[in-house]
C-alpha cells in the first residue's frame, strides 16, 4: 500500500477518488469470489470429504444417482435411519457414561482427599 503525503485540497479529493475507485474493485472481486463459491460450493465440500474427488465427476455422478434411487426406496432409508439411530445412541451411551464416570471420580476424590486431611 502506498503512503500518500496530502498537502492540499485537490491532493485530498484525489486520494479520496483514488480509494473510492480501489473500493469498487474490491468489491468487484469479492463479488465475482462469492458467485464463484455459490456455484462451486458442492464439489468444494465433497472434495473436502473426499479428497480428488472434484477430478472423477463422471464416477461420482453415477455413484449419486446410485444413492438417490437408493434412498428413494423405502426399504432402504428405513434402514439407513435406524442404523444412524443406533449409531448416535450408542456415542450417547458412551458419552453419558463418561461423563459419568468424570463426575463420580471426581467425588471420589474429593472425598478421598477430606478423609486423609
Amino acid at each position: 500500500m502506498r503512503k500518500v503525503k496530502v498537502t492540499t485540497q485537490e491532493d485530498l479529493d484525489r486520494e479520496i477518488a483514488r480509494l473510492q475507485m480501489r473500493t469498487k474493485k474490491l468489491e468487484q472481486d469479492l463479488g465475482r469470489r462469492a458467485d464463484y463459491f455459490k456455484h462451486n460450493y458442492k464439489k468444494m465440500a465433497l472434495n473436502a470429504v473426499i479428497p480428488g474427488s472434484g477430478r472423477h465427476s463422471g464416477v461420482l455422478n453415477i455413484a449419486a444417482n446410485v444413492a438417490k434411487v437408493a434412498w428413494s426406496s423405502g426399504k432402504f432409508k428405513n434402514f439407513a435411519t435406524g442404523a444412524l439411530m443406533t449409531v448416535l445412541e450408542f456415542i450417547g451411551v458412551q458419552l453419558g457414561m463418561n461423563l459419568f464416570n468424570k463426575v463420580s471420580n471426581r467425588h471420589k476424590r474429593k472425598r478421598a482427599q477430606k478423609t486423609a486431611e
